[in-house]
């Protein structure tokens, strides 16, 4: 286990293409060097390319982020960097899957040079507009309850190979540019795709995502906090640790509500759908004492 002071955390991918016989290969290289350099996260390939979000001290990062460019032949691999006061993974997990990102559409593969990504200048730019425009959240519903970008249009999916099932039953103005984001980019690359198979070419994406956005306009258009994949639930607009936003331990999606565990004095979230029925207990651990003591005595 790392023994770090400031946890240093990157994300980033990749579409390219890479060779089904090689796969496995690529896994016990990078499962190596992550455990050997005190790495911690998820990294995962696909034919289709890499995609991770990993953590661990200054030094690691930055030699891990020289590792990847070596291992791709892809030094334009941009990451975005955050930082945590606790370690927001606890293991080394590098896995093989069908997409790197799970639209279910392994047909639909991006480009490496595209002609819709805006900056985050430009972003800002473009949402500072009076023109008329259509911002769509490519997320899903417990991802956008955290927050999301000034008048954008939630599609309360539950996942993100639900996105096709939207764009069919939402009618889309004809000559109206949309503007569609996610977290750090990657969904957008295969949503814009998605939508020029249905005709809509007037779509443009956020480079980079809610984390590249942030970095550099804390005080922009983006409301609430951006939710992230590990343990710190969600980061501020200055990518820091949420203290707002914490795990149900009843359903495990995005709670709000802070509490004290009847059994072990920890502070808790719970989520207002579980709250009445899931008693006033940090973990399963604890509830099955709860329901079975009652609350610690004094």
């Amino acid at each position: 286990m790392v023994a770090a002071s400031v946890w240093y955390v990157t994300c980033f991918y990749r579409f390219i293409h890479i060779e089904a016989d090689k796969l496995s290969t690529l896994q016990a290289e990078m499962h190596e060097f992550m455990t050997k350099n005190g790495v911690l996260g998820l990294v995962l390939f696909a034919e289709e390319g890499i995609n991770g979000t990993v953590a661990g001290d200054q030094p690691a990062i930055e030699k891990f982020k020289q590792y990847v460019w070596s291992l791709m032949n892809a030094t334009d691999i941009t990451f975005k960097d955050s930082t945590s006061e606790k370690p927001p993974f606890h293991r080394v997990r590098v896995q093989l899957r069908a997409e790197i990102v799970g639209l279910k559409r392994r047909d639909l593969v991006p480009e490496t040079t595209q002609d819709h990504h805006l900056t985050p200048k430009q972003w800002h730019d473009a949402m500072a507009s009076s023109e008329p425009k259509l911002v769509i959240d490519t997320r899903n519903k417990y991802e956008t309850m955290v927050g999301k970008f000034k008048g954008a249009i939630d599609p309360e999916i539950q996942n993100f190979s639900q996105w096709g099932e939207y764009l069919e039953k939402t009618e889309i103005p004809e000559g109206v540019p949309v503007y569609i984001y996610c977290t750090g980019g990657i969904r957008c690359e295969k949503a814009i795709l998605e939508m020029r198979t249905r005709g809509h070419e007037n779509v443009y994406q956020l480079r980079d995502g809610i984390l590249g956005y942030l970095a550099e306009y804390p005080e922009g258009y983006y409301e609430g906090e951006c939710f992230v994949f590990d343990e710190r639930v969600a980061v501020d607009h200055n990518l820091k640790p949420s203290t707002r936003f914490g795990i149900c331990p009843g359903c495990g999606l995005t709670a709000e509500t802070k509490n004290v565990c009847d059994r072990c004095d920890a502070e808790y979230f719970v989520c207002a759908t579980c709250d009445p029925t899931w008693g006033p207990v940090c973990s399963k651990a604890c509830r099955d004492l709860w329901q079975r003591h009652g609350p610690k005595k004094a």
